[in-house]
């Protein structure tokens, strides 16, 4: 559990959630996007795992498909919201 107190690791973290929640954040959605952000957040696992050890590389990828998880529920919700409105009133 040493890597916690690396900063090159919270750095990577920041990395490896901003590359998980791309395809979140991307309007309009294309494949081309996902496949770059799934392939950037791969290489940074990779990088993690390299430099950080497995036991870091597991944590970034536990914290990063919780966060991609909790983006992905929070773009139903908005969605589903700004649909429902146009329904309503549209």
């Amino acid at each position: 559990m040493d890597f916690l107190l690396d900063s090159a690791w919270w750095v990577t973290l920041a990395a490896v959630l901003a590359a998980s929640s791309a395809a979140a954040l991307a309007r309009p959605l294309k494949s081309a996007r996902c496949i770059l952000a799934c392939l950037a957040w791969t290489a940074l696992l990779a990088w993690t795992a390299m430099t950080q050890g497995t036991v870091a590389a597991l944590a970034s990828l536990t914290l990063s498909l919780l966060w991609a998880c909790l983006l992905f529920l929070l773009t139903l919700l908005f969605s589903g919201v700004k649909l429902m409105a146009k329904k309503r009133y549209g």
